[in-house]
């Protein structure tokens, strides 16, 4: 976590990663553009940006999603060279880039990326655990692997023909084995890493390996709120004059959140004190959409404190893999 009046006189700078190349923006504290450079995505570009940035005696580096494969070894480097990294979700740049029209590029996604980090001075900076570059893989994997399996079927449904029904049998077949051995390998790893997490009610192996997946090193979060903020679940503050209400955040990453909903929509088929809540907010007046947003909020507020206690603990798998 970063206290507003640490980041006085830093230069943010916002990097945009594709696979084909990577572009940086520069921003000084009041957001004013510093300069851009734009790199070729090879063994050299984190050398190159490292360069490029040395020029600002205060620095710290924004990076749109700064777990993805084809910017992880630019982020490696800025690390083992002690830089201040962040990980911005997309989501977090795409919300910011909706309030500035429609106009988009690369110099303008990379200065977003800086422009969130700036507006949100409370997110964590980014140490990936040693393990979680394999669980991102897997755990993402496994997520479009299954939605191409959904889709292959709802095709299958709606076709007449024998030939392609035959084909799509065949691809279905494939495919299907391909999540098996996802799921397989998730089962491992989480039981190996997190049996923590799969003891508490609406966690199974897909779930905890999503938020393995897109927590990181938990200590990260200087607390729980943090986390839950970093998920999407926490309230955002909307008031005008006298009116105040809190409203869902759009923001944060989102497959934590669906984590999170996951196991808000299992406890409330099954747990009695998930479903007394709901009913008595409901008696209080508040929205469906109000009532999930705090069992989230409580959710991710759970998460945090097993993951961290186990973190802490030497005899505890994930505390064991933190420490490695």
């Amino acid at each position: 976590m970063t206290s507003i009046e640490a980041v006085q006189g830093v230069v943010t700078i916002g990097v945009d990663p594709h696979p084909g190349s990577h572009t940086a923006t520069a921003l000084d504290a009041l957001g004013g553009e510093r300069g851009s450079k734009r790199v070729a995505n090879g063994e050299d570009a984190g050398r190159e940006l490292l360069r490029w940035g040395e020029q600002f005696a205060r620095r710290r580096w924004a990076v749109e999603g700064a777990g993805n494969r084809f910017v992880r070894s630019v982020v490696e480097e800025l690390l083992a060279a002690g830089e201040e990294v962040y990980s911005i979700p997309p989501s977090m740049t795409s919300e910011y880039r909706s309030r500035r029209g429609r106009k988009k590029d690369d110099v303008i996604d990379a200065m977003n990326a800086a422009r969130a980090l700036q507006a949100n001075p409370g997110l964590p900076r980014y140490r990936p655990g040693e393990h979680e570059a394999h669980i991102k893989a897997v755990s993402r994997a496994y997520d479009r692997v299954s939605t191409e399996l959904k889709r292959l079927r709802m095709m299958k449904r709606s076709m007449t023909d024998a030939l392609v029904v035959g084909a799509l049998e065949v691809a279905i077949a494939g495919v299907q084995k391909s999540v098996q051995a996802l799921r397989k390998e998730l089962e491992v790893v989480t039981q190996t890493l997190a049996p923590e997490l799969l003891e508490r009610q609406g966690i199974g192996p897909i779930v905890a390996g999503t938020i393995l997946a897109e927590v990181g090193a938990i200590t990260r979060f200087a607390d729980r709120s943090r986390l839950a903020a970093y998920g999407g679940a926490a309230p955002m503050r909307w008031a005008s004059g006298a009116h105040y209400v809190e409203r869902v955040n759009p923001g944060g990453n989102r497959r934590l959140n669906w984590a999170a909903h996951m196991i808000v929509r299992t406890r409330l088929r099954l747990d009695e004190r998930t479903q007394a809540f709901r009913e008595r907010k409901r008696a209080e007046g508040k929205t469906e959409r109000a009532i999930l947003r705090a069992l989230k909020t409580y959710v991710l507020r759970e998460i945090y404190t097993v993951m961290r206690n186990a973190s802490t603990s030497a005899q505890s798998p994930l505390g064991v893999a933190r420490a490695a």
